[in-house]
């Protein structure tokens, strides 16, 4: 999540940056080339796209996956109590904020990158299982029973497309209330852009 959003303040700031110089000249900045993203590589602005997908589904995902199976403990001292609030509640707090208030729509595409995340992320429990001789998650331990197991791991990547089938809807709900409210731009602004005003 801290990547994400360090790479969101930066797009954040030079946007805010180009609308200023574009105020200060009087003129409307360039069409599609308000922040530094819409100038870089299609490849790059693909794995944005993935990475903005992840930090709305995920923290979600997280949040379920540890109240629901792993919290046993988790209040015993002021310590644990602070560190799973921080983890495995504000997380999904976040999300819900950057869900909210960015434009940012999680497309159906981004779940082939999700499955393949979380099959990662699978991958790695076992691996250090191999390696260090424990599971990093109890309910990944195949002796609780095979059927048991092959239900987490298909159960987690479908709750994780049901997620974002709710985030989807989330987000269209959200765009028609803000285009609703969206202020219209004046008669002077459709002259800018008639002339070709350009930063």
């Amino acid at each position: 999540m801290c990547a994400y959003f360090w790479a969101s303040a930066v797009q954040t700031l030079a946007f805010k940056t180009r609308l200023r110089k574009a105020a200060a000249a009087r003129v409307r900045p360039t069409e599609g080339r308000e922040y530094p993203l819409q100038q870089w590589p299609r490849f790059l602005q693909l794995l944005h796209v993935f990475l903005a997908c992840t930090i709305f589904v995920f923290p979600f995902v997280v949040t379920i996956v540890f109240w629901t199976l792993l919290a046993g403990g988790a209040f015993s001292n002021e310590f644990n109590s602070w560190k799973n609030i921080s983890v495995h509640a504000l997380n999904a707090v976040f999300a819900l904020l950057e869900i909210l208030l960015s434009r940012i729509v999680p497309q159906w595409s981004n779940i082939p990158i999700l499955i393949l995340v979380l099959g990662g992320y699978i991958g790695v429990a076992y691996i250090t299982h191999a390696t260090q001789g424990f599971y990093t998650y109890s309910f990944l331990d195949p002796s609780h029973g095979a059927g048991k197991l092959a239900g987490y791991i298909v159960g987690i990547p479908v709750a994780a497309i049901i997620i974002l089938a709710i985030i989807k809807g989330v987000c269209w709900v959200r765009d028609k209330i803000f285009a609703r409210r969206a202020p219209q731009p004046s008669e002077d602004e459709y002259h800018l852009r008639e002339k070709g005003s350009r930063v």
